[in-house]
Order: structure tokens, then C-alpha cells, then sequence
């Protein structure tokens, strides 16, 4: 499954990304516009009511305003389960998966203390951003799995937090 997701709504394409989705950003604005052609698995989310004129069921105009919001609805809409993410899998900036790199290649490249205490990283190859188990996939793993549960009626369902790669600043 991918994204294509308006420009105004760059939020949402941050925690599709963390979710572990293939997510770009582009400007559905007049007067270019008009969003590409259709592509298998390819989703486009915005919030511009004149696209659903379009009549294409890819086309996802979305009512919640804030992204943690219009995630749930993307969740809801598209029935999107826990097995289907990849939390921390992709870099949250370039969209690019992110790739193993041995602790030795991540010395010089993050904070000291974080080279002392952690013992696997994960990089972004385009950006060069390296990511760790740091307290942020916590606090993210805990809004997915909220969010989840939300869409879901109340029911218990968590994403697993080792299915994506390791994340940190």
C-alpha cells in the first residue's frame, strides 16, 4: 500500500511513514493540481472536496483536521489492521527504508551517550539520519496502538514495535 498525500496534510504523511507506508507528499493545489493517474495500491489523501468530484475510489477526501485524527480515519476507512504496519521502518523525512548499520558505523554519527547505551541503529540512506530505541518508539508505538484501538471500537490491538526497524531522533 501507498500514499500520495496533499501537501497541506504533511503531518499525516509523517505518521504514515512511521506506520511504516510508502508515503510522498504532493501539491493537489490549483492549477497543477489534478492528482496523477490511477495506480494499483496507490492511495491520494486530502482534504480538497472538489477531488471527490473525481469519482476515483482512491481518492480519500478526509473530515479530521489534525494528522493523529486523520490517520484514525485513514485506519478506519481503508480497515487498515496492526498487521499490516511497519512501525519505525522508514525514515520519518525521506520516506526511504531505513538499513542496519553496525555500531561502529554509527560512532561519530550520534550523540555520544546514545553510542554507550545502544547497541543497534539503523540508518536512512539517502538522508544519512541514524535511528535508535531511544523513547520515542515508545511514546509512538503507544499513539499507534491508541490510535488502533480507537478505530477499532475499543478492542485491544497493538502494533508490533519489532516488526520496523529501530528509530530514534
Amino acid at each position: 500500500m501507498k500514499f500520495l498525500v496533499d501537501l497541506p496534510l504533511g503531518g499525516l504523511a509523517k505518521w504514515l511513514r512511521l506506520c511504516g507506508f510508502d508515503t510522498d507528499i504532493r501539491n493537489f493545489s490549483p492549477p497543477k493540481g489534478a492528482p496523477p493517474p490511477e495506480q494499483a495500491g496507490t492511495y491520494i489523501l486530502t482534504r480538497q472536496a472538489r477531488l471527490q468530484k473525481l469519482g476515483r475510489e482512491e481518492v480519500l477526501v478526509l473530515a479530521a483536521n489534525e494528522p493523529e485524527s486523520q490517520l484514525a480515519e485513514v485506519f478506519r476507512r481503508l480497515k487498515i489492521k496492526p498487521r499490516d504496519l511497519a512501525p519505525l521502518s522508514r525514515c520519518g523525512e525521506c520516506n526511504e527504508p531505513l538499513r542496519p548499520v553496525s555500531r561502529d558505523q554509527a560512532r561519530g554519527l550520534v550523540p555520544e551517550h546514545v553510542y554507550f547505551t545502544q547497541t543497534q541503529f539503523n540508518q536512512c540512506p539517502r538522508c544519512g539520519r541514524v535511528y535508535w530505541r531511544g523513547s520515542h518508539p515508545a511514546r509512538i508505538t503507544a499513539k499507534l496502538r491508541h490510535l488502533l484501538r480507537t478505530k477499532s471500537g475499543g478492542r485491544a490491538v497493538r502494533p508490533s514495535p519489532d516488526k520496523g526497524a529501530s528509530h530514534g531522533i
